[in-house]
């Protein structure tokens, strides 16, 4: 049984597979690597995952846009943070960090 990591897992799966450049992916991999990125503290709350241009099937790098919100889960006021991946990803043609 596949573990749901956060809200629109699957989707998020389906839009990498289409602009990442491996022929297949390996998903936990995948989704390690988004949580890890999105656990970083922002300074503006804009969380995305970004999929480097080199990893990608046109060279461009692919920036996949998420949001983060607090949950209360039970009566006892244990909060809890969810991610949710909000689709459309999009590339854009930046200096990406390791390029600065």
């Amino acid at each position: 049984m596949d573990m749901t990591y956060f809200e629109g897992q699957t989707a998020f799966l389906e839009d990498y597979q289409k602009v990442a450049k491996a022929a297949s992916i390996d998903s936990k991999q995948v989704i390690d690597k988004v949580m890890e990125q999105l656990n970083k503290p922002t300074p503006d709350d804009n969380l995305y995952y970004i999929l480097p241009g080199e990893d990608t099937v046109n060279g461009l790098a692919v920036r996949f846009p998420f949001r983060k919100e607090l949950i209360a889960m039970d009566n006892e006021a244990t909060v809890s943070t969810q991610f949710f991946y909000e689709g459309s990803p999009y590339e854009y043609e930046v200096a990406e960090d390791e390029q600065l």
